[in-house]
């Protein structure tokens, strides 16, 4: 079993991260999650090397962000990512970006990634190896509570016709 949810990225706020509202400016909480998808790999023993030595990178196919606190410039930053699910081409992670000093979340970045052949650039099995250890992370992270965001729709809420 892995220990979940995975924490593998931290980070201080950079002062190249920060916009003119003088907080983390909304595009770099996707760099974020990238460090996570990353670090949560890594976990999994899927990195660039070993994409490459398979002849195989990775697209992403969707994502959610829901913005919930600001960071500011040098914030603590901790990503706590969870394997949501993997099938063999698909894997469904959540990244929570936290301000670690005070332990409140500023934000989730929710994702759909697919395993793709370099040379025809087009959606392929994984290794077995990869989809079997990515389950097995699955698993573990499903047995603890996940952040509410999982899954969330976005829209506005529809007003009954009258009648």
């Amino acid at each position: 079993m892995q220990d979940a949810p995975f924490c593998g990225y931290r980070f201080s706020v950079p002062s190249d991260w920060v916009d003119e509202n003088e907080h983390m400016d909304s595009i770099e909480y996707k760099r974020a999650a990238d460090g996570g998808t990353q670090a949560l790999l890594a976990h999994a023993g899927i990195t660039r090397e070993t994409l490459e030595a398979a002849g195989s990178t990775l697209f992403q196919l969707e994502m959610h962000i829901v913005y919930a606190r600001e960071l500011r410039l040098g914030d603590p930053v901790i990503v706590r990512s969870w394997l949501i699910g993997a099938d063999g081409k698909r894997i469904h992670h959540l990244h929570e970006i936290v301000n670690e000093a005070t332990g409140v979340r500023a934000a989730t970045v929710e994702l759909m990634t697919i395993h793709v052949d370099r040379s025809t650039r087009r959606s392929a099995p994984m290794p077995a190896q990869w989809v079997e250890r990515l389950q097995d992370i699955a698993a573990a992270h499903g047995a603890l509570p996940q952040p509410d965001t999982v899954g969330r729709r976005i829209g506005l809420a529809r007003e009954r016709a009258s009648a």
